[in-house]
Formats: C-alpha cells, structure tokens, sequence
C-alpha cells in the first residue's frame, strides 16, 4: 500500500530564502526530470577537476622542475587510478545498495584536486592526484547508473538517451575545466593556489547529491525478480555479452586516447616541414595550436554523438549500430591523415588547410564515442541488479586500459618514441591513424559474440 504523501511543512519567507541544499524530504518530491537535471549537474561538476593535471603540466613543469618521466608518470596515473578503482567501487554500490560513493566521491576528487596548488613537490603532487582521480572514479559508476534509472522514467528512448544527456552534461565540465585552471592560474591577482575555492561548491553539491539520491533506487525496479528469472545458462550468456561489450570499450577508448597522441605528432611533423629552421620552441607553440584545432573538432563530434545517438537508436535495436557505427568511424580515422596531409598541401599550415582534417577528425567519434551510451545501457539491462558494476566495467576498465594509448602508438610507428614520431614520412606517420582505426575494426567486429536475441529480450528492462 503506497504510504501518503506527507505535507510541505510551512516556511516563512525568510527562512525559504535560505535553503540551499535540498532535504532529503524535499528531495523525494522531486520529479524524475529534476533529479536527473541534478545528477547530470553534478557530472559536470566532478568532471571539471581531473582535467587540471594536463591543463597545468607547463606550470607543473615550471614550478616543481618536473622530469620528462615524471610528466609522463602524471599523464598516466588518472587514467590508470580512475579506471581500475571504478569496478570496485561499483560492487560495493550493488553488494549493499547505497548510494554513498556519488557524493563521497565528488567531495574527495574536488578537494584533492582543488589542492594541488599546495603541492610543493613531484611527491606531493601524485598523491592528491591519485586520492582525487580515486574520488572521481568512485563517482562515475553510481552516477551513470542513477542518470539511466531516472533518465528512463521520463525520456522517450530511455537508458540510452539519459545516459547520452549525462556524458554530454561531464563533456560540458570537461571543456569549462582547462578555461578554469589556465584563468585562475595565470591571473596576477591569483594562482594555482585560489583552485581551492572550487571546492565549498562541490562540497555543497555532494551534501544534495547525498539527500538527493540516499532513498532513490538506481537499479531496475524489479532487479530481484528479473535476476530470479534467470537460469544458471543465460547468467552466464549476459555476463558473457557484458565481457565482449567491455573488450570492445577498451579497444574504442584505447583509439580515443589516442587521437591525442596522433594530433601531436602530426601537427608537429608539418610544422617542421614548413617552418625549417624555426626555433624549436615555436615549432612547439604553433604546433600544440594546431593540435588544439583537432582536439576540438573530436570533442565537438563526442558531444554531438552522444546528444543524438539516444534519438537515432530505440531498444532491442542496439546490435547493429554496435558494428555499423564502429565501422563509420573507422573510415573516417584511417582517411584522416591522408586528407589532412592534402588540405596542409594545398592551402597551408593555416586554419583552412587544417579544416579538411578537422572535418575528418569530428566524425571519428562515431565509431569510439557513440556507441557508448549504446554499450552502457545495454550492459545494464543484461544485469539489471548490478547496474554500478557493470557501468564501472563499461568505463572504468576501458578507461585504465587507454593508458597504454601512447605506448601502442609507439607499435604502430615501428618502435620510434612519440617524441621523435613528428621526424617519420607522412606516410609513417600515418600508420598511427590506421592503427588506431583497426581497433575500432576490431572492437566492432566482436559484436559477432553478442546474441541479437539476447540483445531483443534484454529490451524491456530499460
């Protein structure tokens, strides 16, 4: 029997003025729409800090007298920390149903991260950073899997669609943070140190997403009685799916990471070879603007694909666009240097001779990024009672394993460091993108495992 719904307690005026947080009676009177515009509200949030540690590194460089090892050493621990820890966390979100690791999580990673202008050494540095990249790879696996249990109360595509919205909403956080830490760093009146204030908000946030989501299921509603439902054989044919649909995160992410890779080396190769004799510190600078050019074509292309793949891809039609759209994406990454290296050619190192490659580059995301929400929402209605942990294993393992993006570009060039990759023929150089693009091939190419009829049952548990 539903128990009534209790009345607003009556506020004067003065004392409404100053709620700030919600209550956790206020909080279960939310409707769906609200709770989930919160929970993205926090991704976007959470995902501002972590970016600091690449936003930074020249000032790192410069303020600790940081080794080449030690900044390679930096660029690999978020990946490394954030994504391992997630399925952790994520079973302990399942094994006793709570909610704690959302806003524990974002009150750690921002007051970690906010630190780091504190840090007087390299030592120093690494452990904020790892206690924070920690903190918010203990948020993501609840967030997402709260975003698709709210999101599919009222979107019309359900989990799928929400959990686009939620990545879009951490992308946002990601683009505003580099802005943040750059401004707040080099303002005279600043520094590094005043990141610090970025905490009191995040702090406010945890304690909303605390009263928000303590009551609020983020498994299925049924998650019991559709777990009963499932004999010994198909448990294992869903977690096996889940295992192929991981694999396949890791082999796009590993791809996404690195673009990275690729954008620097390829920027820098053509501007040695139309800046001969240039200072290498120039070569450097109008390099790294010209790998900026493609890093935002790419993440204008994430942003749009997660946006509209909820749209375009409706339940029990997910095992198609798996492969179709790894294959799309594919294409564009292998022709993307070939076409670069024709726009440079026929118009320059200049803006217009990057934009064929930078319409090349945004439409990449398709065969790395857009099958994401895909992915993830599938995988959490094939195990619909442990919708953290199979949202940690859709991220986080993939995630940690994108850190070796570098050394596997290093593969593709034949052994020759990152560093010196830039001095190869263009034609070397762009095996990196053929390479890459395999792995999307390949990743797309192991749908072949997942059952279509499988994928059509899981259907109604969205």
């Amino acid at each position: 029997m539903t128990a009534p719904i209790e009345p607003t307690p009556r506020q004067s005026p003065a004392a409404a003025e100053c709620v700030a947080i919600p209550s956790a009676r206020q909080a279960d009177r939310l409707t769906p729409a609200r709770r989930f515009a919160l929970i993205a509200a926090t991704h976007s949030l959470i995902d501002i800090f972590p970016i600091f540690f690449t936003s930074l590194m020249l000032v790192f460089q410069g303020r600790l007298n940081l080794s080449a090892q030690q900044e390679t050493i930096i660029y690999m621990l978020t990946p490394i920390f954030s994504g391992s820890t997630q399925p952790f966390f994520a079973w302990l979100s399942d094994k006793f149903d709570t909610r704690l690791c959302g806003p524990i999580g974002l009150a750690l990673g921002a007051t970690c991260i906010g630190s780091i202008g504190f840090a007087q050494n390299f030592e120093q540095l690494i452990a904020l950073q790892i206690l924070g990249v920690i903190g918010t790879g203990m948020y993501h696996p609840i967030g997402v899997a709260l975003a698709g249990q709210s999101g599919m109360k009222f979107l019309r595509r359900g989990r799928t669609q929400a959990i686009g919205l939620f990545i879009a909403a951490g992308m946002l956080g990601q683009a505003v943070g580099p802005q943040i830490a750059t401004r707040v760093s080099n303002a005279p009146a600043l520094g590094m140190e005043h990141l610090a204030w970025l905490i009191i908000p995040a702090i406010i946030a945890a304690i909303a997403l605390h009263n928000l989501t303590r009551r609020m299921p983020h498994r299925h509603d049924d998650h019991r009685a559709r777990r009963a439902s499932f004999d010994h054989a198909e448990s294992r044919r869903r977690w096996f799916a889940i295992g192929v649909i991981t694999a396949q995160n890791a082999l796009r992410f590993t791809s996404n990471v690195g673009m990275f890779v690729m954008f620097n080396v390829w920027a820098k190769s053509k501007m040695l070879a139309h800046m001969p004799g240039a200072p290498e510190a120039k070569i450097d600078e109008s390099g790294a603007a010209m790998a900026a050019k493609l890093a935002s074509a790419m993440t204008i292309g994430m942003g749009v694909c997660v946006l509209t793949v909820g749209w375009l891809v409706p339940r029990g039609r997910e095992h198609r666009p798996l492969w179709l759209f790894s294959l799309i994406g594919a294409a564009a990454m292998a022709s993307a240097g070939y076409i670069g290296d024709w726009g440079v050619e026929q118009f320059g190192v200049g803006a217009l001779g990057v934009l064929p490659m930078a319409i090349m580059i945004a439409l990449t995301p398709i065969g790395f990024f857009a099958t994401f929400p895909v992915a993830t929402s599938l995988a959490q209605r094939l195990q619909p009672g442990h919708t953290s942990l199979v949202s940690a294993l859709m991220m986080g393992v993939g995630w940690a394993i994108s850190s070796l993006a570098p050394i596997v570009a290093m593969a593709f060039f034949g052994g020759v460091t990152t560093k010196e990759a830039p001095l190869l023929s263009d034609a070397r150089v762009n095996h990196g993108f053929l390479g890459f693009a395999a792995l999307i091939v390949i990743a797309g190419a192991l749908t072949v495992f997942i059952s279509p009829r499988l994928v059509q049952r899981a259907a109604d548990e969205h």
